[in-house]
């Protein structure tokens, strides 16, 4: 009887310190299971995912189906190094703001289902807040839409929650290092490919081999006949989506391949999980430079955020307007 109960009390001293690392998701959560979870010791894990057009070759879900991808990896590098913890993954949020269309000053094209950036922040912010009163600390936002004040909205709701609850809150695609392991893994193009591909600022070479890689099934067979269409700078890019025939896509996708899509897909996740580790690991999240503060000293994208700042406001008015004509 006292070796059982000695073999009972090892055995809880061991579970005790070596929990096991678990992913969960909180639609299959009870209230009492939530509840119960060590606020010290869980990340949650709130995942996007736009509907926004890729042109004739990629599916509009795009950036939903690699913040998915992204968010399997980095819960899983996240585990790997913090035995014992959780990580808490919400369902997508399927909803962006300023689809790549607006480069151009494209404002209705198929594909892209926007919302505004107040109301993108604003969700944000409410479930921001959800998490915060109910004592979660560590959130890591993985969307992965490029946008300018798509990337301000998600910026301010972690900076909201941080603020206002104290805790960590982090738009893991705003930081440059993690865009930058992106960038990187594209130094091995070749000069010709450079030139054909140009400034591929949407669904190019790059954001073809990726899906090659991820979901070549969903890839249209005629990427291969497609035509370079880019710019060598910033401001011959937005001019070329300015024209009306514009498919879509800035880049080559012809170029596109598996191989440089992997690429990309593990120098990218590589940077993701590195960086939500540190802060985990106690950096601060605002000593990391930011891309919207990079791009705010573009003029091309400061036009662009002052043309979705002005439509903003008008679709805000116009709803007023209407709500007050409404019958009370």
């Amino acid at each position: 009887m006292q070796l059982r109960r000695f073999l009972i009390l090892l055995c809880g001293l061991a579970l005790g310190r070596a929990l096991p690392a678990q992913v969960l998701q909180v639609a299959d959560l009870t209230t009492r299971q939530i509840r119960a979870l060590d606020r010290a010791h869980t990340v949650v894990i709130l995942q996007g995912g736009m509907l926004e057009e890729h042109g004739p070759y990629l599916p509009a879900f795009t950036d939903g189906i690699l913040s998915a991808r992204l968010t399997t990896e980095l819960a899983a590098g996240i585990l790997s190094q913090r035995p014992g913890w959780t990580v808490l993954v919400f369902p997508p949020v399927s909803a962006g703001a300023s689809g790549s269309n607006e480069i151009g000053r494209q404002y209705s094209f198929a594909g892209t289902y926007a919302l505004r950036p107040s109301t993108l922040r604003a969700a944000f912010v409410d479930l921001a807040s959800e998490l915060g009163e109910q004592g979660f600390r560590w959130v890591m936002l993985v969307h992965v839409h490029g946008s300018p004040l798509h990337i301000g909205a998600l910026d301010d709701a972690s900076d909201f929650f941080h603020d206002t609850y104290g805790g960590t809150m982090v738009n893991l695609w705003g930081l440059l290092p993690v865009l930058g392991g992106w960038g990187g893994a594209m130094s091995v193009m070749t000069p010709a490919e450079k030139i054909a591909d140009g400034l591929s600022l949407h669904a190019g070479m790059d954001e073809h081999s990726l899906m090659l890689y991820l979901r070549p099934d969903l890839v249209a067979n005629d990427y291969r006949t497609a035509t370079a269409v880019a710019g060598k700078n910033y401001a011959d890019a937005f001019a070329v989506a300015r024209q009306p025939d514009w498919p879509g896509y800035l880049g080559a996708p012809q170029l596109a391949t598996a191989d440089f899509g992997k690429r990309i897909w593990t120098a990218f996740s590589g940077a993701t999980v590195k960086t939500a580790v540190e802060i985990l690991d106690g950096k601060d999240p605002g000593t990391y430079p930011r891309y919207l503060t990079y791009l705010k000293k573009l003029p091309e994208y400061r036009d662009w955020i002052d043309s979705s700042n002005a439509r903003d406001s008008s679709a805000g008015n116009r709803l007023a307007a209407w709500l007050a004509r409404r019958p009370r």
